[in-house]
């Protein structure tokens, strides 16, 4: 039985996991490069497991060190299924993996705002981190809605306060923008803040696209269907929520777009995929919906990238 491996967060979850992420970041490389398939792709497959295992484990960590909003272990599972799902570009771009990160990370800091004592050094951690994501794209500026939310919900409207949430949003882009002036502009080449605005076009949808709407389909099911229990468990949810939300805005009017457009909505799918898989009462029905969407898009990808 597949659930039972991934019941609990443990050792064997985590070895079931990295090898499942391995066969899907293999898979995923041999169907964009099968034409030209050489020894360069399996290094890259290499580096691809290794980033990717250590985003599960680092997201997985973070959550296991709260009280009351633990991942169950199947989030180790849809992690990898959810991204063979994913409409991903040709190449790896490490900014966005940083952003994913910096926005994973964001969530553990939201929560301690929320709950900790030290609400005004977590409101400054905050708007710190998401003042960074800010640098990639001007249209990131959206996720301060973050701290805003930490400031109404936690009524903190002292000085201090303000000092917290708008002494990052006006240092931190001033600082690199003045480096940037002293120092080549080719190390700071991530940094893009030119607003594009290209909105989406039903007849620009690829068959992977359409295909990633049926997990964002039942991610907004479980947004508005299946509400947690318990306030930090809660918190986890609303932020993963606006973060999927938002993901929708800046996908729909491709004000990311670069390779992928719907690139932000990755983890906030997964982990509601993962919700969704969870909250179902028959491990008999998990084993078969996680087994059927495995052969489903395993057959869609070389179907799609031509393989078969």
């Amino acid at each position: 039985m597949i659930v039972r491996v991934f019941n609990k967060v443990g050792v064997k979850a985590y070895v079931y996991s990295f090898t499942f992420s391995l066969a899907v970041i293999f898979l995923i490389n041999y169907c964009k490069y099968h034409k030209d398939w050489n020894t360069s792709n399996i290094f890259e497959t290499l580096i691809l497991w290794i980033i990717f295992g250590l985003f599960t484990f680092f997201f997985s960590f973070l959550q296991s060190i709260k009280s009351s909003s633990k991942l169950s272990g199947i989030h180790l599972l849809t992690f990898p299924l959810v991204f063979l799902f994913f409409p991903y570009g040709p190449d790896l771009v490490f900014s966005k993996i940083i952003i994913g990160l910096i926005l994973v990370y964001s969530e553990h800091i939201f929560v301690k705002a929320l709950f900790s004592k030290s609400k005004n050094k977590y409101l400054l951690d905050l708007s710190i981190f998401i003042s960074f994501i800010f640098l990639f794209n001007i249209a990131f500026l959206i996720f301060y809605v973050f701290p805003i939310i930490v400031v109404f919900n936690q009524k903190l409207y002292s000085i201090k306060s303000l000092i917290a949430i708008l002494f990052p949003v006006l240092l931190i882009p001033f600082t690199f923008y003045s480096l940037g002036t002293i120092v080549p502009y080719d190390l700071f080449g991530l940094i893009n803040n030119t607003l594009k605005i290209q909105p989406w076009g039903y007849l620009d949808q690829t068959n992977g696209d359409w295909v990633w709407f049926v997990i964002l389909t039942v991610s907004i099911y479980v947004t508005i269907f299946i509400r947690p229990k318990g306030n930090e468990k809660s918190s986890t949810f609303l932020f993963m929520t606006i973060w999927l939300y938002l993901s929708f805005f800046t996908g729909f009017l491709g004000l990311n777009l670069d390779q992928e457009r719907w690139f932000l909505g990755f983890v906030p799918a997964a982990f509601f995929f993962g919700v969704f898989i969870e909250n179902m009462k028959s491990d008999k029905l998990k084993n078969s919906i996680i087994f059927l969407a495995a052969i489903f898009i395993i057959i869609f990808k070389l179907s799609d990238y031509e393989v078969l």
